[in-house]
């Protein structure tokens, strides 16, 4: 593959020009944001969705975070009946899947389903724990791949996941990458490689351990998604923040009204408007249009 740093240069002196329009540029993107993965339907008892306002599309999460099945339940009936318009669902750590309530989830179309939290459970191993797919969480991911519903591998330990990736269709919502700072949540180039290899989508997350050894901050999530794109082309990341599922949080990242900082470090790098408007938006949007019913 012919890396994407090859051409940067003669991109550099439209996406300055680009840049220098300002308004111009703000106006057509509308200062928006696409979102992979956030947890405001599990923050707080009565989310506010307006949170959301300027993310579109924007996946929602809903974390199980040692909840019953019957209050996710209760939180996934609540997302529908008040969801906006470019808003989808996500299940986070389905530790309470089972096979008596697998089909109910299934009917509810979510985007992506990760099996765990960080450590292990009764469906596979964690990022800090042990063990792979467990032979329920086998069962789980067959099913959820003969519905067409992603599994999601954030969270997972290499063993589960290389597991998962033979069983089904797979994206990884929310990491960074080893290459650039090596955490146990972050996930390897040959990792990456096969999340995209199958048609996936990977969102770079903006927690700030997982950026950066130390204080973390925007330029961070730069280095992390150019990391990506000058590996693996510019097609197969965008951002899943992890808004109001932390608190370690860039300093000057702290809200999706900031991503017009983001933008300007892409521009200044020599990205062109448009691959930046892939990776800003249209990325997960054209993902979600092929494979959400």
């Amino acid at each position: 593959m012919q890396r994407y740093a090859a051409v940067r240069h003669r991109a550099k002196q439209k996406s300055m020009q680009s840049a220098a329009r300002g308004s111009r540029t703000r106006h057509i993107y509308n200062n928006m944001v696409s979102d992979f993965h956030n947890d405001l339907l599990t923050c707080c008892k009565k989310p506010d969705f307006s949170l959301l306002a300027q993310a579109s599309p924007c996946v929602c999460a809903v974390y199980g975070g040692g909840r019953t099945f019957e209050q996710v339940r209760d939180i996934v009936h609540f997302f529908f009946a008040h969801r906006r318009e470019g808003m989808y669902l996500s299940l986070e750590d389905a530790s309470w899947l089972n096979e008596e309530n697998i089909e109910e989830v299934c009917g509810w179309n979510p985007i992506c389903v990760s099996l765990t939290h960080n450590e292990s459970n009764a469906l596979a191993g964690g990022c800090m724990g042990e063990g792979g797919l467990t032979p329920l969480g086998k069962r789980a991911v067959s099913t959820l791949a003969q519905r067409g519903i992603f599994v999601d591998c954030a969270h997972l330990n290499a063993k589960s996941m290389e597991e998962v990736s033979d069983l089904a269709p797979v994206v990884n919502s929310h990491t960074c990458f080893c290459a650039v700072n090596a955490h146990p949540r972050n996930i390897t180039d040959e990792q990456i490689a096969k999340i995209l290899s199958a048609r996936g989508l990977i969102g770079v997350t903006f927690v700030g351990k997982f950026l950066s050894e130390g204080r973390a901050s925007a330029q961070d999530i730069f280095r992390h998604t150019d990391h990506a794109v000058q590996k693996f082309g510019i097609g197969g990341v965008c951002f899943g923040s992890d808004f109001f599922g932390t608190d370690d949080l860039p300093s000057d990242v702290q809200n999706f009204e900031q991503e017009e900082k983001m933008r300007a470090l892409f521009l200044a790098a020599g990205y062109s408007v448009s691959d930046t408007e892939k990776i800003f938006r249209e990325n997960l949007k054209n993902f979600l249009a092929k494979n959400c019913r």
